[in-house]
């Protein structure tokens, strides 16, 4: 259970930047500088929380192989992917895409996963 809500709030702070990101490319001038500490650390957050989703939701699969192998390299493509990605790609837009559908690729197999096995009250 914990996984899901840590996928939906993966997705949340993707939104969340690519909304602020529109909002910044409207905007001109000294007023537009609000936006500079969270185009670099939301991307960061983003990353850290679905790494971290990744990683636990692998070791809660952990008895089916197939999940717990899909949800560590969902998670390892979000981190390292994202990092070589930008190191590779020269182009800005092209980067916060590429990482943008690596990060999102946490929140879809941890859920792909959790509507494959059912949830249990302990």
């Amino acid at each position: 259970m914990a996984t899901r809500a840590l996928a939906v709030v993966v997705v949340a702070v993707v939104l969340v930047y690519h909304v602020l990101r529109v909002m910044a490319s409207q905007c001109t001038g000294g007023g537009c500088d609000w936006y500079i500490p969270f185009s670099l650390f939301l991307p960061i957050i983003a990353i850290l929380l679905a790494t971290g989703t990744a990683a636990l939701a692998a070791y809660a699969t952990r008895a089916q192989k197939v999940w717990s192998a899909v949800l560590g390299m969902s998670g390892i493509l979000a981190s390292i992917g994202t990092i070589l990605g930008a190191m590779i790609l020269s182009d800005n837009d092209s980067k916060v895409w590429l990482g943008t559908v690596f990060v999102l690729t946490v929140p879809l197999s941890v859920l792909l996963s959790a509507g494959r096995r059912p949830s249990t009250i302990t």
